[in-house]
């Protein structure tokens, strides 16, 4: 059973996320990386978030685009692939706009098989330690978590 996400800093730039998943690392390398499926997970959390628009390039040196809706906010997370090796890791390049674009943020992730299911480890470089700051200020993890409860909910194909 799925436990929820935990979290650690690294020095004074890397948050680095941990989240355990009863399905296997290919489907949960699909879901982060499938627009249908990322919209079916990535949304709700019973707060009237979505995701309107989903674009993915999965290659290397591919862009990517996510736009966000809440009630009343919206915000895109835009990027690029620097490294794909499915279904094991991806590293991309990652820029929220919110509207004003923020510092470059590296994304590592993982998905490593754990028992029968996956455990995803994201590290995540921020340029400095007030950017990192900032960035879990939002309520990012806890937004985080509820989108991941709803991966776990969805029915593996």
């Amino acid at each position: 059973m799925p436990k929820p996400l935990s979290f650690e800093l690294n020095g004074d730039t890397q948050l680095v996320v941990t989240r355990d998943f009863d399905a296997p690392p290919a489907f949960v390398w699909r879901a982060h990386m499938e627009p249908a499926l990322i919209k079916k997970w990535q949304n709700g959390g019973g707060d009237g978030w979505e995701v309107a628009e989903v674009d993915i390039d999965a290659r290397v040196g591919g862009k990517y685009r996510m736009l966000h809706k809440g009630p009343d906010y919206e915000f895109q997370i835009t990027g690029t692939f620097l490294e794909l090796d499915e279904p094991r890791r991806v590293v991309q390049e990652e820029i929220m706009l919110l509207p004003d674009p923020t510092p470059p943020n590296v994304v590592e992730t993982l998905f490593n098989s754990h028992g029968a299911g996956t455990r995803m480890v994201m590290t995540m470089t921020l340029p400095d330690a007030e950017t990192r700051k900032q960035m879990m200020d939002t309520g990012m993890l806890d937004g985080m978590e509820l989108s991941y409860q709803n991966l776990d909910a969805l029915e593996i194909a």
